[in-house]
């Protein structure tokens, strides 16, 4: 008897087991179930969406690499002509530096010995002072001296990314012209 009952009991539980997964399997009559054409029209309307996409991408790229071009010619530029402008400074400063000095000099050498050694202590007083100006020129120099190779390597960047998206910007326009064609023709062939 127990093993008829265990018997039973195993062909229900299978009967059961095959109902559920006729269930969960079974496709819903709700859904609609879509034609070769329709799924191939989906398909040629999605590629051109897609193809868009990466168009849209690659010229936000072709921005990028633009503005990379414009900042370096617009450092470069502010960069070159503020190297003119400490250029200029420093020439003025050294003439008028230098001006002083042969004064000072002119007086040592009619000076006292009273008078000696506050002129040289003015001689020195005025080298230090061409010293610091200097290294402060140089340090002015090497500010827009990094400009200058900060704009060049934006300008370099920036072209290189030019002529990385350029090529894919025009297969990807040819692209989506062979995909929009396919799609007419497609529309087109659907609707005789």
């Amino acid at each position: 008897m127990k093993k008829s009952l265990l018997r039973l009991s195993k062909i229900t539980l299978l009967i059961v087991l095959y109902l559920i997964t006729n269930q969960a399997f079974a496709q819903d009559p709700a859904t609609a179930t879509l034609s070769k054409d329709e799924l191939k029209l989906q398909k040629l309307e999605l590629k051109v969406k897609n193809i868009e996409g990466k168009i849209a991408a690659t010229e936000a790229k072709i921005a990028v690499a633009d503005s990379l071009i414009q900042a370096g010619l617009e450092m470069g530029n502010e960069g070159s002509n503020e190297l003119k402008v400490i250029e200029s400074e420093e020439k003025i400063f050294a003439k008028e530096n230098y001006v002083q000095r042969k004064i000072l000099v002119k007086q040592l050498k009619k000076a006292d010995d009273e008078d000696v050694k506050s002129i040289e202590s003015d001689i020195k007083a005025i080298d230090a002072e061409y010293k610091s100006t200097i290294k402060a020129f140089d340090k002015r120099y090497s500010i827009e001296e990094k400009k200058l190779m900060k704009a060049e390597s934006n300008d370099t960047k920036g072209n290189d990314k030019l002529k990385q998206y350029n090529p894919k910007i025009k297969e990807y326009n040819k692209t989506l012209e062979v995909a929009k064609e396919n799609l007419a023709a497609f529309k087109a062939e659907k609707d005789m």
